[in-house]
């Protein structure tokens, strides 16, 4: 069940990254990330009404400021990644995430995870890197600046799902939810400012559904990662890459290629691995 929680997670967010990459001829990635926090905000907002979770007191705002600096960042680079990178390419990058969450929980959170998972992120690993072999050795100056981006919001995005697991120990989901869509909002109000191009109504729609989904994300994700260790979680998250394959093709007319194929039925061995293990 946390493991299928995990995985509809990864399904929400790779639809969040479509409907942010369908917007990102029209805005820069500072916007974006702006207009996707607001969207999740207001969602965030009638959750946390309907439960009236307690808010965090005194020294609990530390981690929540941590976790929302480390979110603003990995939006920002990883909404840029988007404007420059087909879909299931700027994915593809952003799945070493799973790789350092892993290595984070067993120095931070002391998880000691069993063979399996450290064969399952092998095989994650590995097809991650296939997706990547062909932007690395035939790629253009912008193309390249999406890969770091993407690289970085890696980086970032593995330190919010440790804290995201620390959190989920503590805070309820409705608290964590409204903070974590708040605290952002404030700090990019003035780049926002700065960059700002008038809004199109006729992209209001996209705008909401963005924040549904990030918010269907998050709240599974942390579902699960109140039940199960974050090296298990991790993993799954490569599940994404197959539906970001689908929108690619369907929504952009991004053509799968041979290595892209391959990746995939990689990273599906991976997860099948985890699976039948636990």
């Amino acid at each position: 069940m946390a493991l299928g929680s995990a995985a509809l997670g990864a399904a929400a967010w790779i639809g969040m990254d479509a409907t942010i990459k369908s917007m990102a001829p029209h805005y820069g990635a500072v916007q974006l990330t702006f207009l996707r926090f607001v969207s999740g905000a207001l969602f965030a907002l009638l959750i946390w009404l309907r439960w009236r979770s307690p808010l965090p007191r005194g020294r609990e705002w530390r981690l929540h400021l941590l976790r929302s600096g480390l979110l603003l960042f990995t939006l920002t680079a990883y909404f840029h990644s988007l404007t420059v990178l087909p879909l299931a390419q700027a994915v593809a990058i952003s799945y070493m995430a799973p790789i350092f969450i892993s290595v984070l929980a067993i120095w931070l959170l002391k998880e000691r995870p069993a063979p399996s998972i450290g064969l399952a992120l092998g095989f994650g690993l590995a097809g991650t890197g296939v997706a990547l072999w062909p932007q690395l050795s035939n790629s253009h100056t912008p193309e390249l600046w999406g890969v770091a981006a993407a690289a970085f919001s890696a980086v970032a995005f593995a330190g919010v799902m440790v804290l995201a697991r620390l959190q989920a120990q503590r805070d309820a989901i409705a608290t964590i939810l409204l903070v974590q869509n708040t605290l952002p909002i404030l700090g990019l109000a003035i780049p926002a400012a700065i960059v700002w191009r008038p809004l199109q109504w006729a992209h209001l729609p996209a705008i909401a559904l963005a924040g549904a989904l990030a918010t269907v994300g998050l709240l599974a994700v942390t579902w699960a990662f109140r039940h199960i260790e974050a090296s298990r979680a991790a993993p799954m998250e490569y599940t994404g890459l197959l539906w970001a394959g689908l929108l690619g093709f369907f929504v952009f007319g991004e053509v799968p290629t041979v290595w892209t194929l391959a990746s995939a039925a990689l990273i599906v061995t991976g997860c099948a691995i985890l699976m039948r293990r636990h």
